[in-house]
């Protein structure tokens, strides 16, 4: 493939996908059909000659663009299942997409998908595979058990949920992923005692944390400061560039989600 070709193909995806953005309703879903199209485009366009995707022209076209192409794919198998029934699109997409970005959020998702479109059995596989392959990815869990809760399947969604729990720390985000869905699950059930029980260790973790915050106020030095001075930094808390992959794990570029 030639930069003309590249540049060529770069320009276009760009204004179809600004096109999109300011879609609503009818025109919308009309429009996802030819996103659906647009994307196996995309992903024809990054095969190499032996027909493995090329994970580093996807982002090398997705980066540097204005569009917000990262958050386009990843959000689109739920826009052509939820606003155009489309169930075999959608999973075509995700499973091709999940070769070159962020296989876990994609198959992670399928697997809601296929829950939600009633299509059990190719659900409980999916679900399978994804545990198997990604054991300790908290968003797999979590998605795993909404996926078991929409098919009624509500003692294994407690199970995942409370495992996803165990693997995650207070205040997180990953945290807030999981309480946002057991909580209500618990009240639905009648365990009111549980679900505020882990409300209360929230409540507890942030009062500590805005204690701790007060305290570091006082005495002049940021909280930030004073947390990096008693255990090293993660490769994770480094400065995130507005055009990466936002670390909280949809999939969006940094100044499309977290960092807007």
């Amino acid at each position: 493939m030639n930069t003309t070709d590249r540049d060529k193909f770069i320009e276009e995806l760009d204004a179809k996908l600004k096109s999109y953005e300011g879609l609503k309703g009818d025109k919308y879903k009309e429009s996802l059909r030819e996103q659906y199209g647009l994307a196996k485009r995309f992903y024809g366009f990054l095969l190499k000659p032996d027909g493995v995707p090329d994970g580093k022209l996807f982002y090398d076209i997705a980066m540097p663009m204005d569009a917000d192409v990262m958050g386009w794919i990843v959000e689109l198998p739920f826009a052509l299942f939820d606003h155009g029934g489309m169930v075999d699109e959608a999973v075509d997409i995700g499973n091709l997409f999940a070769e070159v970005h962020s296989p876990d959020n994609f198959f992670g998702d399928m697997a809601a998908i296929l829950a939600e479109a009633g299509r059990r059995e190719e659900a409980f596989d999916r679900i399978s595979k994804n545990l198997e392959k990604f054991p300790d990815d908290a968003w797999v869990i979590i998605k795993a058990g909404h996926a078991y809760q929409t098919m009624k399947e509500t003692d294994k969604a407690l199970e995942l949920y409370s495992r996803a729990y165990e693997m995650t720390s207070p205040l997180s985000y990953d945290r807030n992923g999981v309480l946002e869905r057991l909580v209500p699950l618990l009240r639905e059930l009648g365990r009111d005692t549980e679900a505020e029980a882990l409300i209360e260790i929230e409540e507890k973790a942030e009062k500590v944390q805005k204690e701790r915050y007060r305290k570091h106020e006082r005495e002049g030095t940021s909280y930030s400061t004073v947390e990096n001075k008693q255990e090293p930094v993660p490769a994770s808390s480094r400065k995130i560039g507005r055009n990466e992959p936002c670390p909280c794990g949809s999939g969006k570029k940094y100044k499309k989600c977290c960092g807007k």
